[in-house]
């Protein structure tokens, strides 16, 4: 019986210790520098990655066209990884990350 009540103390114990306040999870929202270097950064950020696309289609061809399509798996990951993702940058990419 008090192996029980031992356990069981220590188990809500555990739960209270590990259950974060919501205010502790919610993230800060950019600031407006944050929001003004995503603009700035997006001048460079999406013609390069345009181009990076681009190439990597280019390339796509050419290795399908070498490998008669046996590497079709490979070609298709590398242009995923080119163009895939976000296209253009906002402040929550760039806001300061806190470092505990």
């Amino acid at each position: 019986m008090v192996m029980k009540r031992c356990v069981a103390a220590l188990l809500v114990s555990l739960l209270i210790a590990t259950a974060a306040p919501t205010t502790w999870a919610d993230p800060e929202p950019a600031g407006p520098g944050a929001n003004a270097a995503a603009a700035v950064s997006d001048v460079f950020y999406v013609p390069g990655k345009a181009i990076v696309c681009g190439v990597s289609g280019v390339l796509w061809i050419g290795a399908m066209a070498l490998t008669l399509g046996t590497l079709y798996q490979e070609s298709n990951d590398f242009v995923k990884g080119a163009c895939g993702g976000k296209w253009i940058l906002t402040g929550e990419d760039i806001k300061e990350t806190k470092s505990y």
